[in-house]
C-alpha cells in the first residue's frame, strides 16, 4: 500500500471513535416527552364509601321511625278562664267572704307566676308546704273585702295588686291544717320570698299580712290603673310572647269580672 493511502487510512481510523461516540451520545441520551405531550387532567379523588352492616342500617331506620311527633299544644283562648281553679269560703279556716277565691297560678302575670313557683319549691325543700289561698282577685271580690272591714283590706276595687295578677296570698299547711299564727314560720317564708325580689306583707304594720306577696318592680298602683305593667327583666329573652300573654290574661280577667259581678246582683 502506498504511503499516502496508509496515512489517510490511519487518520480515518483515528477519528472513527469520535464519530461513534457522538452518534451514541445523540441516540441514547434521555428524551423528555412531557413537553411534547398533552397535559394529563388532575386525578379525581373519590370520597370514601363507608358501608354499614345491615343490622346497623335497620337499627337506624327503626329508631327514626319510632320517634313520635310532639303533640300540638292547643290553647283555649275563649273559655280557658273557666278552667282556673278556685275555692269557696272557709277553705283555709278563715272567713274570706261569700264569693269564690281564684287560686290558679295561671291567673298571674307570667314573670310573677314563675317567682311564686320558685317560692313554693324553695319552701318545699325546707319542709314547708304552701297552699295557695288567692291569686287574681276581681274588682267585685276586692269590694267585698273592703266592706268586711280594715282587717281585710283598706284598698278599694282596682287599687290592689291582686287585680293585676301581681299579688298572691298563701298559707303554710301542717298536718292538713292551715297555720296562720306561727310568726317564726312566717318569717322563714317571708325571707324566702324577699330573696326572689318579692315584696312581703309581713313587713307591713297596717294591715299585717304575712301571707301576702307581690311584685311591681317599684311601679305604683296609679301606673297599674293607667294600664302600665312593670318591666320584666330580660323580658324579650325569657318571655318572647309576654304582650300576647298579657292580652289573653286581660280577656280572662274580664270574664271573671263579669261572672263575679253577677253574684253581687243576686
Amino acid at each position: 500500500m502506498r504511503p499516502s493511502l496508509k496515512l489517510c487510512f490511519a487518520i480515518v481510523l483515528g477519528c472513527s471513535p469520535f464519530f461513534v461516540n457522538a452518534q451514541n451520545s445523540q441516540l441514547f441520551s434521555p428524551f423528555d416527552c412531557r413537553k411534547y405531550g398533552e397535559t394529563a387532567p388532575p386525578e379525581e379523588v373519590q370520597p370514601a364509601k363507608v358501608s354499614l352492616p345491615d343490622s346497623a342500617v335497620l337499627a337506624i331506620i327503626y329508631s327514626v321511625s319510632s320517634i313520635e311527633p310532639e303533640p300540638l299544644i292547643v290553647v283555649d283562648t275563649l273559655d280557658g278562664w273557666k278552667e282556673w281553679s278556685y275555692v269557696e269560703n272557709y277553705s283555709f279556716g278563715k272567713d274570706r267572704g261569700g264569693m269564690p277565691m281564684i287560686t290558679d297560678l295561671n291567673a298571674l302575670h307570667p314573670f310573677f307566676r314563675d317567682r311564686i313557683i320558685e317560692l313554693i319549691e324553695n319552701c318545699k325543700e325546707k319542709g314547708i308546704e304552701l297552699a295557695i289561698v288567692e291569686t287574681y282577685r276581681t274588682h267585685a271580690k276586692q269590694h267585698e273585702y273592703k266592706t268586711m272591714g280594715k282587717k281585710y283590706t283598706s284598698s278599694g276595687a282596682g287599687r290592689s295588686k291582686h287585680q293585676y295578677g301581681l299579688a298572691i296570698d298563701v298559707v303554710p299547711i301542717m298536718d292538713s291544717i292551715a297555720v296562720w299564727d306561727n310568726a317564726a314560720l312566717w318569717r322563714k317564708i317571708g325571707v324566702a320570698g324577699e330573696k326572689l325580689g318579692l315584696r312581703w306583707g309581713g313587713r307591713w304594720r297596717k294591715p299585717y299580712d304575712p301571707g301576702h306577696f307581690e311584685w311591681t318592680s317599684g311601679q305604683g298602683t296609679h301606673n297599674l290603673v293607667a294600664g302600665s305593667f312593670p318591666n320584666v327583666p330580660h323580658g324579650t329573652k325569657h318571655y318572647p310572647c309576654l304582650d300576647e300573654d298579657i292580652r289573653l290574661l286581660k280577656r280572662y280577667w274580664s270574664e271573671w269580672e263579669t261572672s263575679q259581678s253577677s253574684l253581687t246582683r243576686k
